[in-house]
């Protein structure tokens, strides 16, 4: 018998087989693994949204270029001279032309307040408003921009652009023109308040140096916040300090003429507009400012007499009285320096003129008729339709162009600055007097100036609607209506 002699293998020990409950506590594990796994891939990646099904983004309101450009406009409005509520209508007329119904302005002397509201609520912004006066050139093409956009109604970015343009544009005048212009407008006021001979030297030496301060003043910015008083010392030092040669036999009429250019007359007249309108923020705002920069010309006036001594008197010097022919020439000096010195548009010197001496004349005839008051508010009364009317001519430069120098003759500002100086020296009794009637012929003025503008602007009233409010409502077509039985029920 055959023997196996092979070893044989061990029993193998086999695992035994796990509980039901481990198997799926195993397959639970890594099914939660994978899920968040996959949780943490998803919230990383990004969302893959088929193009038509995206949302649209919401739309403001009022875009963005829109906005930009009305608050440029009316920052400009304001440099041009114009009263705050007139920059709110153009505003406004503006917005419209766009189909912007949903944005609302806030006008005040030094800022624009724009608010958009819409069924998402409200935003408001700002902008700052620049102390800068526009020259007589940029104004004429901002209103000229102003028309364009009501009759095309480009692109808000196009406007914008051409607005910086205008804005940024130099002077077209040399710079000795504009010496030459300062020079001729202190003249033509000199003419006015004091036609003699002998203080012709005195107007021409004292225009050339003010010009030259207000130039050096806009490249130094330091001086730029003292010029009135730097202006005012400086006339008083030439007028005092050298009566035989310049002073022409009263050496105080040269300050007036000498620092005209720097008299408040605009300020002061556009923050009575508005205090009679009803803008009391901003003409009170107005009228602080223009008081106080009439305060600091007679205080520089009040150091150049302190730095000539209490010995300084005016020189007995013969006077050389003009004929009557003088203020009427100088009215004429009046628009050739303006359009010289504030860079006025080629052919407008002929309608400049026009509504100066239509002021002119108006006042020279209130003044004959009733007294100064009544002259100034003529004065007012007039200038402003002159101006409209001027603008309707071919070539003729826009109504705040035309109506600007007339304030050179209209605001007696020379009377301020003499009663305010007579405040301070104590020198005269009658300074406070002298200040009472600048502030009543100030208001005057503006009182014509608004007169005149709701006579230009305004259709003449018909008298039949009048009637029949006066008269109540049985009389008139409304009594007709009521007895007709064919008119109830029809629309007027």
């Amino acid at each position: 018998m055959d023997t196996d002699n092979s070893t044989p293998h061990p029993p193998q020990h086999r695992r035994a087989p796990r509980p039901l409950a481990g198997r799926l506590y195993g397959a639970t594990r890594r099914a939660a693994g994978s899920m968040d796994r996959w949780l943490r891939r998803v919230s990383t990646a990004p969302l893959e949204t088929p193009a038509d099904e995206a949302p649209e983004p919401e739309e403001p309101p009022v875009s963005a270029e829109l906005l930009d450009l009305l608050r440029y406009v009316g920052a400009a409005l304001l440099s041009a001279g114009e009263t705050t509520n007139q920059v709110q209508a153009i505003l406004d007329d503006l917005a419209h032309r766009y189909d912007a119904e949903e944005v609302h302005f806030f006008v005040l002397p030094t800022g624009i307040f724009v608010r958009v509201q819409d069924s998402r609520g409200s935003a408001v912004d700002l902008l700052e408003a620049g102390g800068d006066t526009l020259r007589l050139d940029q104004i004429a093409d901002l209103y000229q921009l102003i028309a364009q956009i009501k009759r095309e109604v480009p692109p808000p970015t196009r406007a914008t652009a051409k607005l910086e343009e205008i804005l940024a544009a130099p002077p077209p005048t040399p710079v000795w023109l504009m010496l030459l212009g300062n020079v001729v407008l202190t003249i033509g006021l000199g003419l006015m308040l004091n036609p003699t001979a002998n203080a012709v030297p005195g107007y021409i030496v004292i225009g050339l140096v003010v010009q030259l301060l207000i130039m050096a003043a806009d490249r130094m910015p330091l001086l730029s916040m003292g010029l009135p008083v730097v202006a005012g010392a400086a006339v008083t030092l030439l007028a005092f300090g050298f009566p035989d040669a310049l002073g022409g036999g009263h050496p105080s009429q040269l300050l007036v003429p000498g620092v005209s250019t720097l008299l408040p007359g605009s300020m002061l007249t556009n923050g009575s507009i508005e205090l009679a309108t009803g803008s009391m923020v901003a003409g009170a705002s107005r009228t602080i400012y223009g008081m106080n920069k009439l305060a600091l010309l007679a205080f520089g006036i009040l150091i150049g007499l302190q730095l000539l001594g209490p010995e300084q008197t005016e020189a007995p010097v013969i006077v050389h009285q003009l004929g009557w022919w003088a203020p009427y020439l100088g009215v004429l000096l009046i628009g050739l320096g303006h359009s010289w010195r504030s860079s006025a548009p080629p052919k407008s010197l002929p309608w400049l003129l026009v509504v100066l001496y239509a002021a002119f004349g108006a006042q020279k005839i209130g003044t004959l008729l009733g007294g100064g008051l009544l002259g100034s508010f003529l004065g007012g009364l007039v200038a402003v339709p002159a101006a409209y009317l001027v603008q309707r001519n071919h070539n003729a430069p826009p109504t705040q162009v035309a109506f600007l120098p007339a304030f050179w003759m209209l605001v007696p500002g020379g009377i301020g600055l003499t009663g305010v100086s007579q405040l301070i020296t104590k020198s005269d009794p009658n300074g406070l007097h002298v200040l009472v009637t600048t502030a009543l012929t100030v208001l005057a003025i503006a009182m014509g100036v608004l007169v005149g503008s709701g006579l230009a602007k305004k259709r003449a009233p018909q008298l039949a609607p009048m009637l029949e409010q006066w008269l109540g409502p049985d009389t008139g077509k409304h009594s007709a209506r009521r007895h007709d039985p064919g008119q109830q029920g029809k629309l007027e």
